[in-house]
């Protein structure tokens, strides 16, 4: 799902946190961040997109990872970024909007009978999470967010 271009985008981001004029420390910690949440943004989507709907381990294991990544976005969104990177914070709240949205419909498609058209919204919603992340990824490496 589109992660090709998110890893790339993240992945990137290493250089572009070095540079500029606030000081080295606060760009670390915030790389830091950033590579905290690059991982549970790939551990999600490998789950969700490798999710096995006849497996109740699966489901639940699913369901974990994105309690756990609605929670980073929540976590990096109240981090106070650097000042560049302030659109940060208003995409990491979306994405987590974003995420909770995609849990409901995820219940809903998987508890009890499965609902495929409830399965697809969820996926739908977790979408635009990955849109956020591309953005985010935008934002740090400088790039004009186009809203």
């Amino acid at each position: 799902m589109k992660l090709n271009k998110v890893l790339c985008v993240l992945c990137l981001t290493v250089t572009v946190l070095f540079t500029g004029c606030t000081s080295k420390a606060v760009y670390e910690d915030y790389h830091n961040e950033v590579n905290a949440l690059y991982e549970k943004i790939v551990s999600t989507d490998a789950k969700i997109n490798n999710i096995d709907t006849e497996s109740e381990e699966s489901v639940e294991s699913m369901f974990e990872s994105l309690e756990s990544l609605r929670l980073s976005f929540s976590d990096f969104a109240a981090i106070d970024p650097p000042e560049e990177f302030a659109d940060c914070q208003y995409l990491a709240e979306n994405a987590a909007k974003y995420v909770e949205i995609s849990e409901q419909y995820f219940h809903e498609a998987l508890d009890g009978e499965y609902d495929d058209t409830s399965f697809k919204n969820g996926i739908a919603n977790y979408n635009e999470v990955v849109k956020c992340v591309n953005y985010m990824g935008d934002v740090l490496q400088n790039k004009a967010v186009e809203k």
